[in-house]
């Protein structure tokens, strides 16, 4: 598809704006969310969208994660704490996604993987203790088939741990709809 052209005094009609503008919208997490003492896996209240049937989208995500300190047996070291995380969509849509969120090691705070990810991986990431926050930078392009439906981030405990395991506001999804 070619970019458009316009010039002054010219209407732009509704296929114009439909096809050739880009059309951006941010989700925002407007306060913190916990998960304590649980491996169940949730979907969260506030990163999500309504994806439409017969479209793709571009999703850039900034995740802000807190919890138990891996030093004194968080994820990585004992198994405790940390988060589990990935997404949920429509059906039949997929989801291409790569992270540079820390992974697991026994050195330090973690790798960073970029392995591809599909809509249902469930990577986990360690944390590093209260008030110390992690990013989980995400991209990835969600393709939605014939079935419309709600897209959106889902995460619980890496590990049950009675010490809370948060998402915090002001994460957010950045979704472009693709022309």
């Amino acid at each position: 598809m070619a970019f458009g052209t316009w010039t002054d005094g010219n209407q732009l009609g509704a296929t114009d704006l439909n096809t050739k503008v880009v059309q951006v919208m941010f989700v925002d997490k407007p306060s913190d969310e916990s998960v304590t003492s649980s491996e169940t896996m949730q979907n969260d209240n506030h990163l999500l969208f309504s994806a439409t049937a017969n479209t793709n989208y571009w999703i850039k995500a900034y995740i802000m994660v807190d919890g138990h300190d891996g030093a004194t047996g968080g994820a990585g070291t004992d198994g405790a704490g940390g988060i589990e995380y990935g997404w949920y969509g429509p059906s039949g849509a997929t989801f291409d996604w790569c992270s540079d969120a820390l992974g697991d090691d026994t050195n330090g705070v973690g790798e960073v993987s970029r392995t591809r990810q599909t809509i249902g991986s469930l990577p986990d990431m360690r944390t590093i203790g209260t008030g110390n926050y992690l990013i989980i930078p995400a991209v990835g392009v969600l393709k939605v088939g014939a079935t419309a439906g709600t897209f959106g981030f889902r995460w619980t405990q890496a590990t049950s741990n009675a010490t809370p395991t948060k998402v915090k506001a002001l994460s957010g999804l950045i979704v472009t709809k693709l022309v």
